[in-house]
C-alpha cells in the first residue's frame, strides 16, 4: 500500500508541538511575572519558539555524534524553542543599543 505522508512527517509534527507547547510555557510564565501581553508580543514568541524548534529538527541529526547520550530530539528541541525567544530580544535590544536607526521606540 502507497502512502502519502513522507517517512519524517510525524517527527516534524512532534518537533513542531514540542516548540508550541514550549512557546506557551515562557509565554505563560513572563505573563505570571507581570510582562504585558500584546497580540503581536504573543505571535512573535510562538514563532520564533517555532523556528528555533525546527531549526534545531533540522540541525539536530547533524549534531547527534557530537551532544550526550541524553541529549536527545525533544530534548533539543524543547531547549532550543525555549531560549529562542530570549535570543531574539537580545538580539534585538543589541541592534538597537549599537545601531539607533534601528530603533522606533525612541523620540
Amino acid at each position: 500500500m502507497v502512502t502519502l505522508i513522507p517517512p519524517d512527517f510525524w517527527d516534524l509534527l512532534g518537533a513542531l508541538i514540542v516548540s508550541t507547547i514550549s512557546g506557551i510555557v515562557s509565554i505563560s510564565r513572563r505573563v505570571i511575572h507581570g510582562q504585558q501581553a500584546s497580540l503581536l508580543w504573543v505571535v512573535s514568541e510562538f514563532f520564533s519558539a517555532i523556528l528555533c524548534g525546527y531549526l534545531m529538527y533540522s540541525a539536530y541529526p547533524h549534531i547527534v555524534a557530537d551532544v550526550p547520550q541524553w541529549f536527545t530530539m525533544p530534548v533539543a528541541i524543547a531547549l532550543a524553542a525555549h531560549i529562542g525567544g530570549r535570543v531574539f530580544q537580545e538580539v534585538e535590544a543589541n541592534f538597537c543599543k549599537y545601531i539607533p536607526l534601528l530603533d522606533r521606540r525612541k523620540p
